[in-house]
């Protein structure tokens, strides 16, 4: 469905609350199948009016979601990212550079930094950015679960100082990065279908609106300025 952006709503209800007090102002005039529209009109108004509010609380939480997702993979001081290349150091300064542990590591660390850029999609649709995104953290939180588990099998052999890159410590990251990478797509589905009802509910407005201004043709006792600028509204 084609959304329209928030200045576009906010005209449309202003409009439709001017509208709203022009046919108050003429209710002696009205016919009462008129006054049954104009009863929904108002009803109509509020809803987007409610509508507006939810969508810009859950447009909020979806961009604390996703700074909170940027903040567990690479602004926090102990991010993912960043604990990768300790990690890869470890390895290295305990089983040598070239040794296949090594190796094995390193690659599942480049694979990491590959995955990120699955999500770089240009000038898509926004949906598909997000879903793209999504999936570029899913593989690389499932590259990450993959380092975990190898190096829990190394067992003593896996034993650095810093606390931050034990395998519980690293299994604790990975569990919220899955928990905010979920809430990520979760909150951003719900801001959608909120669009999308608002979207409809707005659809409906201007069909009201059009309805009214029929019934206005037909009433000869609105002065004319008045019936003009009821006319001109454009909701």
């Amino acid at each position: 469905m084609r959304s329209c952006s928030e200045s576009i709503y906010f005209i449309k209800v202003t409009n439709a609350e001017k509208l709203l007090t022009l046919l108050k102002e003429n209710s002696p005039y009205l016919p009462a199948n008129c006054k049954s529209v104009i009863s929904e009109l108002e009803m109509t108004i509020s809803i987007i009016k409610t509508q507006n509010a939810t969508i810009h609380q859950k447009k909020q939480l979806y961009s604390d979601a996703v700074e909170n997702l940027k903040r567990i993979f690479i602004k926090r001081d102990d991010a993912i990212r960043k604990r990768l290349s300790c990690i890869g150091a470890f390895i290295k300064e305990h089983f040598g550079k070239t040794s296949q542990e090594a190796l094995l590591i390193s690659d599942f660390i480049s694979q990491i930094r590959g995955a990120n850029r699955i999500h770089n999609v240009g000038n898509s649709s926004i949906e598909n950015n997000i879903n793209q995104a999504y999936l570029s953290y899913t593989a690389q939180i499932q590259l990450f679960t993959t380092i975990i588990t190898y190096l829990k099998e190394l067992k003593n052999n896996y034993n650095p100082l810093d606390e931050t890159l034990s395998v519980s410590a690293l299994k604790a990251i990975q569990e919220e990065a899955v928990s905010a990478n979920d809430t990520v797509i979760t909150t951003y589905s719900e801001f959608l279908l909120l669009k999308n009802n608002r979207a409809k509910t707005c659809i409906r407005l201007s069909g009201l609106a059009q309805e009214i201004k029929s019934c206005i043709k037909t009433i000869p006792n609105i002065r004319r300025t008045e019936s003009r600028l009821i006319k001109s509204l454009k909701i």
